[in-house]
């Protein structure tokens, strides 16, 4: 199965994930900072989507005080990948929650 076959069965509205807090970089300026997810599935069926993933480490993340192994849940989008940020060639935007 091609990776565009597979972005064609994946949900294309928001979707709940669940990943792995794999590191936390944080930077002098905060809207720099990141967080990197591992092992993202789907909630509901458990489906491996992406093996990992860069996001800006938002407000929520902030709040959610989150440490290295934590397991977190979150809303995201299921796009295609061309900036190369995932390490598969679809990437979630927006994580929510």
């Amino acid at each position: 199965m091609t990776a565009q076959n597979s972005l064609h069965i994946l949900p294309r509205k928001r979707t709940r994930f669940r990943g792995m807090v794999e590191s936390i970089l944080h930077h002098k300026n905060p809207e720099q900072s990141r967080i990197l997810l591992q092992d993202i599935r789907l909630l509901i069926s458990g489906k491996l989507v992406i093996q990992s993933q860069l996001f800006y480490l938002s407000r929520k993340f902030q709040t959610m005080d989150l440490q290295l192994g934590d397991q977190v849940e979150f809303d995201a989008r299921i796009k295609p990948d061309r900036k190369g940020i995932s390490s598969n060639s679809i990437r979630l935007n927006y994580p929510t929650k």
